[in-house]
């Protein structure tokens, strides 16, 4: 697969499409073995992408990093089809840069890519989405261990979620057997016991929750801010109140509150009842 077939098959909208096929055009390839070889060593990640941006220079809307990566991941490509990993995982995984892209058109008005930091793991064949939500595999403390991640678009109904749990177990004890029995686990705003005051018994992220067994709680964590209002640079009292937990939040902030966070570990049989 090449640079233009990965841009088609993620949907990459046409004018960063364009910027990234430009920029590969003039990039000699040879400087790419030294600069990439950090992208498949999760403890050189931080630093090598680092180096890469210094390298690339001046980034405004991040279609050089950008550029970088897709290469990377068209070459990842070739592991997909030599392991049998199907195309559509393929595609569903590395739409996540798709998706950021958009999002930061619809919440600034422009394309732009800002999580370079963040691809190495989809490139490195670490990270996979399959069907609502991502799985990372990760090691702690010698310990192999699995983390979901929940993308903006993920389907939270209960039967999305059960497809996606069956089919996660399915694929690494498949592809990846040294996983296949290993620990589930997220680390999130939106396991936070807080929002159980926020929102109905019956919404779909209480329902998300009731399938974790939460391990600790993180009571100052603020990251629900940006999933839930796009950015953090709005003011308190200038904050959205277009769906009804934006209005819950925004009355929590006010009186000083947070949502917090919680890392909780996906039950035996989260599909069960």
């Amino acid at each position: 697969m090449d640079l233009q077939e990965v841009c088609n098959c993620i949907c990459l909208p046409d004018s960063m499409t364009g910027k990234v096929l430009a920029w590969a055009g003039r990039f000699d390839e040879t400087a790419a073995a030294p600069l990439s070889r950090a992208l498949y060593d999760p403890a050189a990640w931080e630093e090598g992408v680092k180096d890469i941006a210094r390298i690339l220079g001046e980034d405004p809307d991040g279609s050089k990093m950008l550029s970088f990566m897709l290469l990377r991941a068209a070459e990842a490509y070739k592991e997909y089809e030599q392991r049998g990993i199907g195309k559509e995982i393929y595609t569903d995984t590395m739409k996540f840069c798709t998706r950021f892209v958009e999002e930061h058109y619809k919440v600034y008005g422009t394309y732009a890519f800002t999580w370079g930091w963040w691809f190495p793991r989809q490139i490195s064949l670490r990270e996979f989405r399959i069907g609502a939500l991502e799985y990372e595999m990760t090691e702690q403390e010698g310990k192999k261990v699995i983390h979901i991640h929940i993308p903006a678009d993920a389907d939270l109904g209960r039967e999305s979620l059960r497809q996606s749990y069956a089919d996660a177990r399915a694929f690494f004890a498949n592809y990846y057997p040294e996983y296949g029995m290993s620990d589930i686990v997220c680390d999130s705003w939106l396991l936070s016991p807080v929002l159980a005051k926020l929102l109905p018994e019956n919404s779909k992220i209480a329902g998300f929750q009731r399938a974790f067994d939460l391990l600790r709680v993180d009571p100052a964590n603020d990251s629900s801010i940006r999933w839930v209002y796009g950015r953090t640079d709005i003011p308190p009292d200038q904050l959205p109140e277009l769906t009804s937990l934006q209005k819950k939040m925004k009355v929590l902030l006010a009186e000083g509150g947070s949502v917090g966070a919680a890392y909780g570990r996906l039950q035996p049989d989260p599909w069960k009842g």
